[in-house]
């Protein structure tokens, strides 16, 4: 029986060994019985969540390749999933490949009733964390203390320290005004209460190189005052000492593992009134909200309050309609996104029209018409052909060819030293077993273990020969699917180019030659079954424009 070892660690407070103990007991089990545990296939994450298998690459990476091994060990079904209906999609993935797992804590197979109950045990774990989490925060704002994100113009300080000037964490932290930014905030407030807009606020803040909130993560781009951040600071109440709790929720969607913010009922807010954490008077907010609602009533609403499409006659700029690309694009210069302005008749950075040209000097707009013909043409006549995509097939085909004349290679050239190996980990484990001291001979196993794992890891594309002709039915229906979508409703040409995409976008640079140029990598999978369907491979190849391709 070939075995292999999955160990997770989640973000939880546990040991920074966990994986480790959890791998050592399963080999233990395995060694019990007999079974040779493929080092290839013992994975390890740490620091990952349990709630869904999307997010775990290396849980995944091991039912790709579940030709490879006959049983599948854990230290309980936790570690695998805290969700049922991943627990089930393992269960299924087993049964239909004729393969099996155990829970090496309780010895049960994971197709054991026990195992099942464990499992719908670990699911509720999850539940009863997330209301403790939320009690444990909700009792912390009733106190008064901090409950997470600290919002801009304040910063956090310990309650209480003890006898060594350190921090005691079981106390909390409490917000307290942060003079510099507190400075700023008055300064938004003034200047929207003056007539500025928030574009020429940020433009204004931006311009002057006026610290900016908590930088996130942006890809590396500048961290910079938006129009919508100066917005936001402008409803907060907590600058004029009221702070509210449990206003929303986030919500993890289980396929795609993002987060989406949902608006609690007004019902459940915990409101607390702080009058130390004043910034601005009520009077200043309260004006402020004011002048908000008459510049919103510009606007045609409907009866609960959104926005419709366009102001009423007269007043500001027609709102831009969403359009196929809208979404798609981002600035060549700055990463911003490139959207529509001017009614939607030309495209343009948004970064430089919202933040000013200090953050992005890129004045290039573009009509809509013809930057939907250039990206559509492209499509048509370079990317969504059978031949071209043919030809990114073959390319992948002979990157796997490579990858499998390397491996042979490397078969021949590793096996002197993994035979080095052996001896020496079967000397290791002797002085362990004869002295008692395994811990001081851990750290030598694991870095033996890992340099194993990586001479022995083979890539699981690289492990047969595939026709290209048997690709070409898939490829020619795949490409008039598409061709089909793009030429279709505005609607299906928009999923069409999600599909394409996926989660990145399109990037236009200003061109000397051409005026504008777009870069974009676009991925058409393909899937079919080989000679390799029967155990348990899928095939696929990814096409995409610019020569970018890979076989997976």
């Amino acid at each position: 029986m070939r075995a292999a070892i999955y160990a997770r660690m989640s973000t939880d407070k546990q040991s920074t060994d966990s994986p480790a103990d959890q791998i050592a007991r399963c080999r233990e089990f395995a060694a019990a019985r007999g079974w040779g545990v493929v080092e290839s296939l013992v994975v390890s994450e740490a620091g990952v969540s349990g709630a869904s298998r999307h997010n775990r690459p290396g849980l995944l990476g091991l039912f790709e390749r579940i030709a490879d091994w006959d049983v599948l060990l854990c230290w309980d079904s936790s570690r695998l999933a805290r969700d049922s209906e991943d627990l089930g999609w393992i269960r299924n993935r087993l049964r239909a490949h004729r393969r099996t797992g155990y829970e090496v804590s309780t010895g049960l197979d994971l197709f054991n009733v026990g195992a099942k109950v464990l499992g719908v045990m670990a699911e509720e774990y999850l539940v009863k964390l997330r209301a403790d989490t939320q009690r444990g925060l909700r009792g912390r704002a009733e106190r008064g203390l901090a409950t997470g994100g600290t919002p801009y113009g304040y910063r956090t300080e310990p309650v209480a320290l003890d006898e060594h000037g350190r921090a005691v964490e079981s106390a909390g932290y409490r917000l307290v005004v942060h003079e510099a930014e507190a400075a700023v905030v008055r300064r938004i407030f003034d200047l929207y209460l003056g007539g500025a807009g928030l574009r020429e606020i940020a433009h204004r803040l931006n311009a002057e190189g006026v610290p900016t909130p908590r930088a996130r993560a942006l890809r590396d781009r500048r961290p910079s005052w938006a129009p919508t951040a100066t917005r936001e600071m402008l409803r907060n109440p907590i600058y004029r000492g009221e702070r509210i709790f449990n206003r929303s929720e986030w919500i993890k969607d289980h396929e795609t593992g993002r987060r989406r913010r949902f608006e609690r009922p007004e019902s459940e807010w915990v409101r607390e009134e702080q009058p130390d954490l004043a910034i601005i008077s009520g009077e200043t907010f309260d004006a402020v909200q004011a002048e908000t609602r008459r510049r919103g009533n510009r606007y045609l609403r409907t009866e609960d309050g959104r926005r419709l499409a366009g102001p009423l006659p007269g007043c500001g700029h027609q709102r831009p309609a969403r359009h196929v690309l809208s979404g798609l694009l981002e600035c060549g210069e700055c990463g911003g996104g490139f959207h529509a302005t001017n009614g939607a008749e030309r495209y343009g950075c948004g970064w430089h029209r919202g933040r000013g040209p200090v953050v992005c000097s890129n004045t290039l707009t573009v009509a809509r018409s013809a930057l939907e013909e250039r990206i559509f043409g492209a499509i048509r006549e370079r990317i969504l052909v059978p031949d071209a995509v043919a030809y990114a097939v073959e390319r992948a085909l002979s990157h796997v060819r490579s990858e499998l004349a390397e491996s042979v290679t490397a078969d021949t050239t590793h096996g002197a030293r993994l035979a080095e190996i052996e001896e020496e980990l079967a000397l290791l484990h002797r002085v362990a077993g004869r002295t008692g001291r395994e811990w001081q001979v851990r750290a030598l196993v694991a870095e033996l273990e890992a340099e194993r794992q990586r001479l022995t890891a083979k890539p699981a594309a690289a492990r047969s020969e595939i026709d290209l002709e048997a690709w070409r039915p898939t490829i020619e229906a795949r490409v008039l699917e598409m061709r089909a979508a793009f030429e279709g409703s505005a609607d299906a040409r928009l999923d069409a180019f999600r599909a394409l995409l996926g989660d990145r976008r399109m990037r236009v640079f200003p061109d000397p030659e051409r005026r504008f140029r777009v870069e974009g990598l676009f991925e058409l999978s393909l899937e079919m079954a080989d000679a390799r369907a029967a155990q348990g491979h899928r095939a696929s190849a990814v096409c995409g424009s610019g020569g970018t391709l890979w076989h997976r």
